[in-house]
C-alpha cells in the first residue's frame, strides 16, 4: 500500500470532530429479545420463601435449601448433574448448551435449591427432579446467566410468552453457530446485548457473515475475539471499515496477533471510528515509517474508544492553533495514560485558564508548547489555587505566561506553597501595617497580627476610606472603634461607603451616633436598607409599627424574621414587599 500525505484530509477530518459522539451507536434489532418484558414467572422476580427451619443466628450470607439445608459446593455440584440431566436428557437440548446452562448460571441453581424439598445432599437429584417435573423452569434465565450476563442485565430480556429455549425461533442454531466459531458460550452475553439482531437470522445467514470474514485470512481464533469485541460487525453487510483498517495495519507492519493483543473485550469496536483515526494520523505524519512508530509506541491511540477520543483531542488542539508538526510531536510526546484521562486534564487546565481570565491568545501559546505534559495531570480547583497560592487571578495569569510549568506544582496531591510577596504587595502591606499603628494596634503584637488578616484591601485604601468617614462628620477617635470593631467596613469603595452614611443620617434622620454604637450596619448594601425601611415606613403610615426602630433590629435579621415579624403585620404585607423589591432591586 503506498503512502501519501493528504494535506486536504487532515482539514477535513478536524471538521468531523464537532459531530463525534462518545456514545457507541445503538443497535436495534428483531427477535425475541426485542419482544421483552419481566416475565413474571422467573427465579428472578419470586421471592424467597422462609421457614421456621431457618436458623435466625446464622449470617445472611449462608444459603440454604427450603428444609435447611446448607448449599455448600458440593450440593450445588450435585444440583448442576441434576440439571444437566434435566437440559439435555428431559428437554433435548444440545448438550454443550445444557451443560454451560447448569455449570455456569449460579444464582439460578441457588434460587432453584431454595424451592426444593430435601434434607440430605444424597436428595438433592430426586428432589430437583421431582420438582421440574411439576414446575418447568423459565430456560431463558439460566441460558442468559451462562452466557455472562447477571439478574441486572438479563431480566429485561426474558419474553413474557414464552418458557421453552426451542420456542424462540432461530436462538439456539445461531447460538450453536458462534460457540462453533469459537466464540466462548461465557462470552456471548455481549452479543445478546449489542447485536441482537444475530440470533433472528434465518438458518444459514449467521455461519455465511462469518464465512465472508474468514475469507479475508481472519483466523478462527482471532474472528471469534473480534466477534466478541465489536458484535456489530455481524449486523446488516460486511463492515468494509473493518476490511480497510485491517488493510492498512497490515501495509504497516501489524499482523492480526497485533489488533488482537490490543483489542478490549470490555468496550466494543466502531471500526468506522478507528478507520477515522488511523486516516487523521496518516495525515499527521509526515511518512510511514513514523505513523508506524508512532501507533506501536501508542496503540491506545486509536482503539481507546475506537478512536474517539484521540480525534476529540486533534480537534482540541487544532483549536488552540497547533498545527500538523505541532500535533505530530504531541503524539509523540504522549505519556501513558488513557487518552480519555489526557483529554480530561486538558479541558480541566482549559476551564482554569478561562476562569482566571486569561486572554485567549496566552491560553492558545500554553496549550501549542505544554500539552504534552499537562495532560498528564490535573489541577487543581481554581478556588484551592487562588486560596493555597495567596495570589489573585491577575497575578496568576502573569505568573503563567512568564513560565508555565509553575503549573506543575499545582496539581492534585502536591502541597502548594504560596507566591512570593510582589513588590507592590509587600509595599501595600507595609502601609497597611503603618494604618493600624495610627488605629493603636502595637507593633509585631498577635493583635496585628490577626489585624491583617482581617482588614482586606490596600493599605492606602484603607486610609483613603477611613478619611472619607472622618469628612462625613465622625469623630476620628469614632470611626478608629468603628472599624476595630467591623473591618469589613473599608472593604467598600469610597463612595459606596458615603451613600450609606447620608442615607441613614441624612434621608432617615438618625444621629451619627448610632452609625458610632452600631458600626456593623455599614456592612449591608445600600437596596436592603432602602427596601427595608421603606417597608417599615409603609407599615407604620398604617399604625402597625411605631414611630422609630433601631438600624440593628430593622437591617440585621434574615429576611424569614423581617417578612414573619413586620410584613406579616398587614394582610398586604407581602404583596407591597414584592411591589417594592421591583422598585430597589
Amino acid at each position: 500500500m503506498r503512502f501519501k500525505l493528504n494535506p486536504s484530509g487532515f482539514a477535513s477530518l478536524i471538521k468531523l470532530v464537532a459531530h463525534i459522539s462518545l456514545e457507541p451507536p445503538l443497535i436495534s434489532g428483531t427477535g425475541f429479545l426485542l419482544r421483552y418484558t419481566q416475565n413474571p414467572r422467573s427465579f428472578a422476580t419470586q421471592s424467597t420463601v422462609t421457614t421456621s427451619k431457618e436458623v435466625p443466628s446464622e449470617k445472611s450470607s449462608v444459603k440454604r435449601t427450603r428444609n435447611g439445608l446448607r448449599i455448600t459446593p458440593t450440593v450445588r455440584k450435585l444440583a448442576e448433574e441434576a440439571m444437566l440431566d434435566y437440559f439435555y436428557s428431559t428437554r433435548n437440548l444440545q448438550y454443550m448448551v445444557a451443560e454451560s446452562m447448569s455449570k455456569n448460571s449460579p444464582i439460578f441453581i441457588d434460587g432453584l435449591l431454595k424451592k426444593v424439598d430435601c434434607v440430605t445432599a444424597s436428595e438433592i437429584n430426586q428432589s430437583i427432579t421431582r420438582y421440574l417435573r411439576f414446575h418447568p423452569v423459565n430456560e431463558f434465565e439460566p441460558f442468559l446467566e451462562s452466557s455472562g450476563l447477571n439478574p441486572t442485565e438479563y431480566t429485561h430480556l426474558i419474553p413474557s410468552d414464552k418458557d421453552f429455549l426451542d420456542e424462540e425461533g432461530f436462538l439456539l442454531e445461531n447460538h450453536h453457530v458462534l460457540c462453533y466459531s469459537g466464540v466462548d458460550p461465557k462470552k456471548i452475553g455481549k452479543i445478546f446485548i449489542k447485536a441482537r439482531e444475530v440470533f433472528g437470522y434465518e438458518t444459514g445467514v449467521l455461519a455465511s457473515k462469518i464465512k465472508a470474514y474468514e475469507d479475508l485470512g481472519m483466523s478462527r481464533y482471532f474472528l471469534a475475539k473480534l466477534i466478541v469485541c465489536s458484535p456489530g460487525i455481524l449486523v446488516g453487510n460486511m463492515n468494509l471499515e473493518l476490511g480497510k483498517v485491517l488493510k492498512t495495519l497490515k501495509s504497516l507492519g501489524f499482523d492480526f496477533d497485533w489488533v488482537m493483543e490490543n483489542l478490549s473485550e470490555e468496550a466494543s469496536c466502531d471500526w468506522s471510528s478507528v478507520y477515522r483515526v488511523l486516516s487523521l494520523l496518516r495525515d499527521i505524519c509526515f511518512d510511514e515509517k513514523e505513523l508506524c512508530g508512532l501507533i506501536r509506541k501508542c496503540p491506545r491511540l486509536i482503539f481507546e474508544n475506537s478512536g474517539r477520543w484521540t480525534v476529540v483531542l486533534a480537534g482540541f488542539e487544532t483549536k488552540h492553533g497547533s498545527s500538523r508538526s505541532e500535533l505530530c510531536s504531541l503524539f509523540q510526546k504522549f505519556q501513558q495514560i488513557q487518552v480519555e484521562e489526557c483529554v480530561s486534564n486538558l479541558r480541566h487546565c482549559f476551564l482554569f485558564l478561562k476562569e482566571i481570565e486569561m486572554e485567549d491568545d496566552e491560553i492558545h501559546k500554553v496549550f501549542r508548547s505544554h500539552s504534552w505534559w499537562l495532560g498528564s495531570c490535573r489541577l487543581k480547583k481554581t478556588s484551592s489555587l487562588l486560596l493555597y497560592l495567596k495570589a489573585g487571578k491577575a497575578r496568576l495569569c502573569q505568573v503563567i505566561q512568564e513560565n508555565p510549568e509553575e503549573m506543575k506544582k499545582w496539581t492534585m496531591g502536591s502541597k502548594v506553597q504560596p507566591l512570593p510577596a510582589t513588590e507592590e504587595k509587600l509595599e501595600s502591606k507595609s502601609m497597611k501595617a503603618q494604618f493600624l499603628l495610627y488605629l493603636g494596634y502595637k507593633e509585631n503584637s498577635q493583635e496585628m497580627e490577626k489585624a491583617l488578616e482581617r482588614f482586606c484591601g490596600k493599605g492606602s485604601e484603607l486610609r483613603e476610606r477611613f478619611n472619607v468617614l472622618v469628612s462625613l462628620g465622625f469623630k476620628e477617635k469614632d470611626v478608629k472603634e468603628m472599624v476595630k470593631v467591623s473591618p469589613k467596613i473599608l472593604t467598600q469603595a469610597s463612595d459606596v461607603l458615603e451613600s450609606k452614611v447620608n442615607y441613614l443620617v441624612k434621608e432617615l434622620g438618625y444621629p451619627l451616633s448610632t452609625l458610632v454604637d452600631f458600626p456593623s450596619c455599614l456592612k449591608f448594601t445600600l437596596q436592603r436598607m432602602k427596601l427595608r425601611f421603606a417597608m417599615f415606613s409603609w407599615l407604620q403610615a398604617r399604625g402597625k409599627v411605631g414611630p422609630k426602630i433601631k438600624i440593628s433590629t430593622m437591617l440585621a435579621c434574615s429576611d424569614k424574621i423581617f417578612v414573619s415579624f413586620f410584613v406579616n403585620r398587614h394582610p398586604d404585607g407581602p404583596k407591597h414587599l414584592e411591589d417594592l423589591k421591583k422598585l430597589h432591586l
